[in-house]
């Protein structure tokens, strides 16, 4: 994307918008509407009228305020970190046009994405495939980053090697299943029984239903075991890998920061996926849905007003694949 300097009519940031905010850390029905300030983009930054918005288990963990010594107090606070829209208005220095689609993630611990408008830098954000429309691209950015920065970064994945992936039907899972074997992968997916259709079909080659299998009795050995729910300890499943594995996990806890340590300077290692949105890594997205190569599975679209009861329903981790919101 060439720098356009073009820039939108200047909205005052007086100007209001509709958000779903929190004004103290609990459950979903701390969710609320409001009316808040319309940010302002500052250099770097465009202003992105917001279509529609992924919703994350991350943003359920913000919610309750597991992360507040990142989030901090300062309330009302917007959370949500996905989003898909039209560039509106461009800062100083922001390489993107008037009017284009965009998607991507912001980067920060809560978010800002749950609102009408979002200022976010450009860096953060990539042209939104053009054969999906932006409902499914805004299920992309945050849960697609994260499968590819654990299997293709973290874990190095090379052609042939075993893969297994724990939570596979899920909003990483899902896309874990198939950018796995786009890098050439062997996967085994790990699911309940009624997903197994379904993450054959994203191209798994072995599935296993964790209601009739034990992971730890497995017998193969894996390059890269990536536990999407973090249900395992890289004690637990080290058995499980070749002696250069790795164990990559993606929720924060005191238990995979101790293993990262103690697996430093060991040729089997755990690692932890802190995923940050990045252009060149959302365009090989859009390349690879554009290209037929990477689905979207959306599971429902909630319209934002709706928002708690979204959350609900992440909170049940019964989701097959993303769930949105909707920006009416």
């Amino acid at each position: 994307m060439s720098a356009l300097p073009q820039y939108g009519k200047h909205l005052h940031p007086q100007e209001k918008m509709r958000a779903m905010v929190i004004d103290q850390y609990g459950g979903p029905d701390v969710l609320r509407e409001a009316s808040v300030p319309r940010p302002v983009p500052k250099r770097g930054q465009v202003l992105v009228r917001t279509k529609f918005i992924g919703v994350n288990p991350k943003d359920v963990v913000v919610r309750k305020g597991k992360f507040q010594v990142a989030t901090g107090k300062r309330f009302p606070i917007i959370v949500g970190h996905d989003i898909a829209g039209e560039v509106v208005e461009v800062g100083p220095g922001a390489d993107l046009a008037l009017g284009e689609h965009v998607f991507g993630m912001i980067n920060d611990f809560a978010g800002r994405a749950y609102a009408e408008y979002a200022a976010v830098d450009a860096s953060q954000l990539g042209r939104a495939p053009s054969s999906i429309d932006l409902r499914l691209a805004a299920a992309v950015p945050l849960a697609a980053q994260t499968a590819l920065q654990g299997l293709r970064d973290d874990a190095e994945i090379a052609p042939r090697q075993n893969v297994l992936i724990n939570g596979a039907s899920g909003g990483v899972g899902v896309f874990a299943v198939q950018i796995a074997k786009i890098l050439g992968a062997n996967v085994t997916a790990v699911c309940s029984h009624r997903n197994i259709d379904l993450v054959r079909e994203l191209g798994a080659d072995d599935v296993i239903d964790y209601t009739e299998t034990e992971l730890v009795t497995l017998s193969q050995r894996f390059d890269a075991f990536y536990d999407v729910f973090g249900n395992y300890s890289f004690n637990k499943v080290k058995h499980l890998l070749t002696p250069r594995g790795t164990y990559v996990q993606t929720i924060p806890s005191s238990r995979i920061f101790k293993d990262i340590a103690r697996t430093f300077v060991r040729k089997q290692r755990a690692k932890l996926v802190l995923v940050r949105s990045r252009r060149s890594q959302l365009d090989w997205l859009r390349q690879q849905i554009d290209g037929s190569h990477l689905r979207v599975v959306l599971d429902r679209c909630f319209p934002l007003s709706k928002v708690a009861d979204a959350h609900r329903y992440m909170e049940t981790k019964r989701a097959r694949g993303k769930v949105v919101l909707e920006v009416a």
